[in-house]
């Protein structure tokens, strides 16, 4: 059976927020993005270059606009913001 990676991260996610054309910001509660991080690492979507991750901030880079929109579409999707 597939697992929902999201699942057990989904609560956490405070804010999706965009910053220029090729970065967005997913807030979270303290001492979770890394959890948060890791589910959207192993989605494996192919508009994310990358993401880096600290306490209750994750930035996840993406190469142009166009990717940008489809990523926030798809978080706003899983996570209800």
């Amino acid at each position: 059976a597939v697992t929902n990676p999201f699942a057990a991260v989904a609560r956490f996610v405070t804010e999706i927020k965009t910053a220029g054309s090729s970065l967005t910001v997913v807030k979270t509660t303290t001492g979770t993005a890394q959890s948060v991080a890791v589910a959207i690492d192993s989605s494996e979507w192919p508009e994310i270059v990358g993401t880096i991750s600290g306490d209750d901030t994750i930035f996840i880079a993406t190469d142009e606009a166009k990717d940008q929109k489809k990523l926030r579409e798809r978080l706003r999707g899983i996570f209800g913001i």
